[in-house]
């Protein structure tokens, strides 16, 4: 088994810090940023008291993070 350097994981963080990366999350994506869990973000759509979210094409939704970061200063 290969040793993986400190040299080396700088390297890998140097790299995934510099994508590009979407503001927007799928519901996974959205539980863990809020730290719960993809059934509490079902729950909060249903209820109507969770972070506003978007539906793409009719069943695709997605979380913009700016306003998961409102929901969480909001107090939830």
């Amino acid at each position: 088994m290969d040793t993986i350097t400190i040299e080396d994981m700088r390297a890998i963080l140097r790299e995934e810090l510099a994508r590009a990366q979407s503001p927007w999350l799928d519901s996974d994506g959205a539980a863990a940023y809020l730290g719960t869990t993809p059934g509490t973000m079902k729950t909060w759509r249903a209820s109507g008291k969770g972070p506003r979210y978007h539906v793409v094409q009719d069943r695709l939704v997605r979380y913009h993070r700016d306003e998961l970061d409102q929901f969480v200063r909001s107090g939830g």
